[in-house]
């Protein structure tokens, strides 16, 4: 690998062109605001989160975006992150500059700044991003009320099914058009931080799908102290989903994949009947689509209703 310095002046300071940064001359970043921020950290790792294989510009981007999902699960906007990234020193130069493009297209894209960070050497590729986002005097929080109902943003396990279409033992021959429609869903969430922002005040609860629809309102659950009831007919899916659906069944459990895999990046919240009148009435122009999935009340886990 080129010598540290170097990688760190050619590629790196030329994203953190900001005063905090201190154009990465000291060991920290120096925050100097009066709002309120929020904080979150992601980490990836080579042959755990992605394989050698993966598109760098795609990986740089991934990493940014799971840590904007759960900038948007609390009504946060994005401001800046701190970058650690682990190489393994036979890593060519041009997969750093691809990497540092797709940095800098989301940084454009989300208006994210590049505070500092550490560059190291090991011998898989390790990426750690903490991220800060701004929020006024409200926040979403991860507690609900009896009798609210949920919701999810967008359609679900297009991300599982982009990672079982990808992989190398995978036998499931489809069409590469809808193959490549899965697997950009995988690599490439869209964090939802205008829906996250638009429900402060509205949404009593409100999470990320970064673990599966399953986990991540169980942990709803047990801070809430209640049961949510969801219904399968009501799960969100993609046209193409919808599509495949038999031909995945054939070799895996098309339910266990869409609702316990993660990596949606959608938000699954919940709301009290009479908010839900105002909300849907001020966001009718919404180009996100929102479903009902089903409701709390009294009692605890997770209850799955099908057709039956």
């Amino acid at each position: 690998m080129t010598n540290e310095k170097n990688l760190i002046k050619k590629y790196f300071l030329p994203l953190s062109k900001n005063l905090e940064s201190q154009n990465l001359s000291n060991d920290a970043a120096i925050i100097k605001k009066s709002s309120d921020f929020v904080v979150t950290s992601d980490m990836m790792i080579e042959e755990v989160h992605f394989d050698s294989a993966i598109n760098p510009k795609n990986l740089a981007k991934k990493i940014l975006r799971v840590n904007l999902s759960d900038l948007a699960s609390m009504g946060s906007s994005p401001y800046g992150y701190l970058l650690n990234i682990g190489m393994p020193n036979n890593l060519k130069e041009k997969w750093i500059n691809d990497f540092c493009l797709g940095l800098s297209q989301d940084q454009k894209k989300y208006d994210l700044k590049l505070f500092g960070g550490d560059l190291s050497s090991s011998s898989k590729i390790f990426l750690s991003v903490t991220m800060l986002g701004k929020i006024k005097k409200k926040f979403l929080k991860s507690k609900s009320t009896a009798n609210s109902d949920i919701f999810v943003t967008g359609n679900l396990g297009d991300s599982a099914l982009g990672y079982i279409l990808n992989q190398k033992k995978n036998h499931i021959k489809l069409e590469k058009q809808i193959v490549n429609y899965f697997v950009k869903k995988h690599l490439l969430p869209s964090p939802r931080l205008d829906i996250g922002r638009r429900l402060i005040g509205y949404s009593n609860a409100c999470r990320d799908i970064s673990d599966g629809l399953i986990k991540d309102l169980e942990d709803i659950c047990d801070n809430s102290n209640l049961k949510a009831t969801i219904f399968l007919n009501q799960i969100p899916l993609s046209r193409n989903a919808k599509k495949i659906k038999q031909d995945i069944e054939k070799n895996t459990n098309f339910w266990e994949l869409v609702l316990c895999f993660g990596e949606d990046y959608e938000l699954v919240f919940s709301m009290d009947k009479k908010k839900q009148n105002i909300f849907f009435e001020q966001n009718k122009k919404l180009k996100t689509k929102i479903t009902k999935i089903g409701f709390f009340s009294e009692g605890s886990g997770v209850e799955i209703i099908d057709n039956k």
